[in-house]
């Protein structure tokens, strides 16, 4: 236990620099919530009322959590070991002969703990939840009115829904069956259907059976299958809400190449991220320990503002320009990790 938590003083400062990333996190992000209820406020309507749009933006919440970890963790060591500098208990950890890379290991223990959390998070949890959230805004938004629907070809078949709030959920399905000469036979209506493997489930269907004459209807099936799909809904999702092992399986699946550079781009993302926050700790030691060590509170935390604000604007131009050039993705986001331990690098070894 001594390894994995350290002493008292180790224990003091994972815990002030914890303390002061969840602060953080919950400052940031309520600003950020606050942002975006703002933003959709000029959407509102009959069906997309203020409920809807406050449900929106709490489910939209944990995504946008997940993508400024790396940000809020950054300002979290330097508010929490900025403290404990301007309290002089660092000094005291030093005199009691903890070193700089004791006090790093520390204040990085918390940290790691957020990361795994958000990584758990964005593998299992946050993509079902934020796909949900953007089908229903577009539902309560367009209303009865809306004419987007999603088509999926499959053998004899043409799959058409109006909404995916999983990937694999079905609302809104109409199934469309083809003889050999192409002739519509039979026309599938259902407003609930779920998908496993190859087989589609279909919740009290509406089966209409077509010939040459005439068109019969057909209620008597309380469930039904369909046979023959060989994939999920994954591709139709947007590439920021896919799980990492969705968007490894459809990089190699995708047969546009716009879209396979976004899913790359996403899936080097979420899988560097950890070290996007590694780089950016280690940053923020450097400065602590070096140029800002004499400086206030409340400089440290606009220089680390802004460096994190620099880091994030430089890695979405990164990747955009990734995304429509022949430039590796790897390569967009290993560039500022890079370039950030570096930096730190340089800061760190004048550290005496």
């Amino acid at each position: 236990m001594k390894f994995l938590f350290g002493d008292k003083i180790d224990r003091n400062i994972s815990y002030q620099v914890f303390i002061a990333s969840i602060i953080v996190m919950f400052a940031v992000c309520g600003i950020d919530f606050l942002f975006l209820v703002l933003n959709e406020l000029s959407d509102i309507s009959d069906s997309y009322n203020l409920r809807e749009l406050v449900t929106y933006s709490i489910m939209s919440t944990p995504y946008r959590v997940f993508d400024l970890t790396a940000y809020f963790c950054l300002i979290g060591v330097i508010l929490g070991l900025g403290a404990l500098a301007d309290n002089g208990e660092l000094t005291g950890a030093r005199i009691l002969g903890k070193s700089y890379i004791s006090i790093a290991l520390s204040a990085f223990k918390p940290i790691l703990f957020l990361m795994l959390i958000g990584l758990f998070a964005c593998e299992f949890f946050i993509p079902n939840i934020s796909q949900l959230a953007e089908e229903n805004r577009h539902l309560k938004k367009e209303g009865e009115l809306s004419n987007k629907r999603y088509w999926m070809e499959s053998e004899n078949k043409f799959i058409s829904f109006t909404s995916a709030p999983e990937k694999d959920k079905l609302k809104g399905l109409s199934i469309y069956e083809l003889n050999s000469n192409n002739k519509v036979i039979k026309i599938i209506n259902s407003n609930n259907a779920s998908l496993k493997l190859d087989e589609l489930k279909i919740d009290k269907p509406e089966i209409t059976f077509i010939d040459a004459d005439s068109a019969v209807l057909d209620h008597n099936h309380d469930n039904f299958r369909v046979l023959g799909l060989n994939s999920d809904l994954s591709f139709l999702f947007s590439p920021k809400y896919l799980s990492l092992t969705d968007l490894y399986s459809q990089i190699s699946l995708s047969s546009s190449k716009y879209r396979k550079n976004q899913m790359s781009l996403e899936f080097w993302r979420k899988i560097l991220q950890p070290f996007v926050t590694l780089s950016l700790v280690m940053l923020a030691l450097g400065f602590l320990f070096g140029p800002m060590r004499d400086q206030k509170s409340g400089q440290r935390i606009m220089i680390g503002i802004g460096t994190a604000f620099t880091v994030d604007l430089t890695q979405k131009l990164l990747g955009s320009i990734s995304v429509v050039t022949n430039i590796p993705a790897i390569i967009a986001v290993l560039v500022p990790i890079l370039l950030l331990a570096f930096l730190a690098y340089l800061l760190l070894r004048r550290v005496n």
